[in-house]
């Protein structure tokens, strides 16, 4: 079983380091690790070069592409150098710390319902549904992303959550199992939830399923509650993923039984 892992990172000289020593230290070695550099001023790529087995630098190109379309292509540069007999793909931010067993835990899970095709555990203190892999520590079966994409991620608005979907609409499963619980090294960041409005949009959210994630990210950070209906009702020059209207069908079908997971959990979690 071979896998590569692929890290962005910008300016993490701090965290960085303790990230890339989890994944050498996994239980099932990855047969490959790629960072990609996103222009940093620090001493990231340095430290990225100790144990990366391929680094690709990009020049800076002035600003943080943070939940933009562009950072789709960022992680496009590392996605490209994964060799042709890796059998799967894992996503690591540069704060994000696995535990040794991850990928092995997360694995052994996928291999029992085949079904699934991509899969994660959940961030210790972070809200999560278990049909909803989060961005980093997400495990991608690297032949079925290969099929429907290239191994690469569309430049579109909700690009990360695209290929969950893309899953779902082709009769395949997601999951984020909650018994695998990993480590932030700083907690999420807040300050994106208008751009994350935006992909809500292009994606073809229901409207009570935005409406429902922006109160509750309101309930937790008020400006970024209102800063997410804000991206999501003011999206001009966005443009819809091919399959939002399949999307915008299948939450309206699935809305009732997801409030009253929050409401048996009593929140979100």
């Amino acid at each position: 079983m071979k896998y590569a892992t692929v890290t962005r990172a910008r300016n993490e000289e701090r965290l960085i380091e303790k990230t890339l020593k989890a994944l050498k230290a996994q239980t099932i070695s990855p047969s490959q690790i790629i960072v990609v550099d996103d222009g940093s001023s620090d001493r990231t790529g340095e430290i990225a070069a100790k144990y990366a087995d391929t680094l690709i630098r990009l020049n800076d190109r002035g600003y943080s592409v943070a939940g933009k379309p562009e950072l789709a292509e960022v992680c496009n540069e590392g996605f490209r150098r994964v060799k042709k007999d890796m059998d799967y793909v894992l996503m690591c931010d540069a704060d994000h710390i696995l535990q040794r067993d991850y990928f092995e835990t997360i694995v052994k899970k996928m291999i029992m319902n085949p079904r699934v095709v991509v899969a994660s555990g959940r961030a210790k203190g972070e809200p999560y549904f278990e049909d909803h892999p989060r961005g980093s520590g997400r495990v991608v079966d690297a032949g079925f992303w290969r099929k429907v994409n290239g191994l690469t991620y569309p430049v579109v608005w909700g690009w990360e959550d695209w290929i969950c979907f893309k899953a779902l609409q082709q009769g395949y499963e997601t999951r984020s199992f909650p018994d695998v619980v990993t480590v932030l090294q700083r907690p999420t960041r807040l300050g994106k939830a208008r751009l994350w409005g935006k992909a809500m949009y292009a994606l073809g959210y229901d409207w009570k399923y935005a409406l429902g994630r922006c109160v509750l990210t309101y309930l937790k950070d008020p400006k970024a509650g209102l800063n997410m209906l804000r991206g999501w009702l003011v999206h001009q020059g966005v443009d819809r993923c091919e399959f939002a209207d399949w999307v915008n069908q299948m939450q309206k079908k699935q809305f009732w039984n997801r409030v009253r997971t929050i409401i048996r959990r009593g929140g979100r979690r």
